[in-house]
């Protein structure tokens, strides 16, 4: 299975913060065997972000979105994918409470835009978000998947760690391991020197200095 992480935030190319999200999500499907091939960044822009995720359905059988979920007029991550898959948004009244008791528990007001955010693709699988108040979901298209889940990394780390591992796991069909090995005394170009008969037959498994 091939797999797209695509991060949404102008304040990512903005390079305000880093994209420490992909680095994460990468490692635990590496663990399940899930070759990630592409790491995209978009900026909070529908119709960049539309086009940008089509091509990843293209070009993948899993794609990860981080970010774009919140409750603020800029975060259409929700709302793009739907109306690029054909899909509408229903309201959850769950959803909702959730995030109401959340409020609460926090001791903050509630405000109106925060409605936003109980609103999920139809036919989805939602992941809960024990952090925050904006959910994740799963969107099975045919043999495509595509998994959306909030920005902050303290709020979107449990939700992969927890539901989304456990869900491709069952999807995954391969395992696979790999191991880094540290050489010093030499550089990278004469090392690759020495090995060059087994990186020229590599298969599997596969070398690189």
């Amino acid at each position: 299975m091939i797999a797209e992480i695509l991060a949404v935030g102008t304040e990512l190319l903005m390079g305000q913060i880093a994209n420490t999200n992909a680095q994460h999500i990468s490692k635990k499907l590496a663990e399940l065997g899930i070759n990630v091939y592409f790491h995209t960044v978009v900026g909070d822009n529908p119709a960049r972000l539309e086009e940008t995720v089509k091509r990843a359905l293209v070009r993948s059988d899993i794609v990860i979105t981080t970010g774009g979920l919140g409750p603020t007029k800029d975060d259409l991550t929700k709302e793009t994918i739907a109306k690029a898959m054909g899909r509408n948004l229903v309201f959850h009244e769950d959803v909702m409470e959730k995030i109401r008791d959340f409020f609460i528990k926090k001791h903050r007001r509630m405000v109106k835009n925060n409605e936003k955010q109980a609103y999920q693709p139809e036919n989805s699988i939602l992941i809960p978000n024990p952090n925050g108040t904006a959910p994740g979901c799963i969107i099975e298209e045919a043999e495509k998947i595509v998994i959306m889940l909030p920005g902050p990394p303290r709020e979107m780390i449990p939700m992969v760690d927890g539901m989304v591992f456990s869900y491709l796991q069952q999807k995954a069909d391969l395992i696979l391991v790999s191991r880094m090995l540290k050489v010093f005394g030499i550089g990278e170009s004469e090392l690759e020197t020495r090995l060059i008969d087994l990186i020229d037959n590599q298969d599997n498994p596969t070398i690189a200095p």
